[in-house]
């Protein structure tokens, strides 16, 4: 009988303890977590370096998109208005042409086509640079209620940048149209450097590790 008591209490301690292991494992998986974004900086975001970088890049640069949309005003462009797009540039080097460039643009772009902006192909012409002829330019600085859509359109173009950084890829973005050089919208947003990210990114080469202190051959 006393031994069948005794194998009961080590059942119950044993149950006990791994109970509270698994619960120090949670709160220390999460204190890891905090002091991961306190030591880089990545607190300021709206999500936690963690969070962040199990999204795909495609839903960050598509609400980065929304954003962009949000910020053009209903008198600055109408519907109507042609926007050129432009592969986005490294600011270190701007010379550099990665699939990153690429990437980034196409899916910005065409988010904005999904909310209705007149993305356009090509290269913009000469009269995208000036106002209409024979149009009252005041029309264009104060439309009436729903008068915008009904001027002849104004021509505007996407650029971005980028800077990397060690854990992300600082981005920039705006809308600015041509034929006087007015910034209508513009947005800042980060990338995590992930995996996907680096492949798209050939000069983020994979860290090689320590160089060995010992001499390896003989000259």
């Amino acid at each position: 009988m006393k031994k069948t008591v005794h194998i009961c209490m080590l059942i119950a301690c044993l149950t006990l303890t791994a109970g509270c292991g698994n619960r120090m494992w949670e709160a220390t998986k999460e204190s890891a977590n905090d002091t991961y974004d306190f030591m880089f900086d990545t607190s300021p975001t709206t999500r936690s370096y963690h969070d962040k970088a199990a999204i795909p890049i495609i839903e960050i640069n598509h609400e980065a998109a929304d954003v962009l949309y949000s910020n053009v005003g209903g008198y600055e462009l109408s519907k109507k208005s042609p926007i050129y797009v432009r592969p986005f540039t490294n600011k270190a080097a701007p010379d550099d042409d990665p699939p990153f460039d690429q990437v980034i643009m196409e899916q910005v772009a065409d988010r904005l086509v999904q909310r209705g902006l007149l993305i356009t192909q090509g290269e913009p012409g000469p009269d995208a640079f000036v106002l209409p002829r024979g149009v009252d330019p005041e029309l264009y600085r104060h439309p009436p209620q729903g008068a915008i859509d009904k001027l002849p359109p104004r021509s505007a173009v996407l650029t971005g940048s980028y800077v990397i950084g060690d854990d992300y890829v600082y981005m920039t973005a705006k809308i600015t149209r041509l034929d006087d050089k007015a910034v209508v919208s513009g947005h800042n947003w980060t990338i995590p450097i992930t995996d996907n990210v680096r492949e798209l990114l050939p000069s983020l080469k994979q860290d090689k590790g320590l160089e060995p202190t010992v001499k390896s051959k003989f000259d």
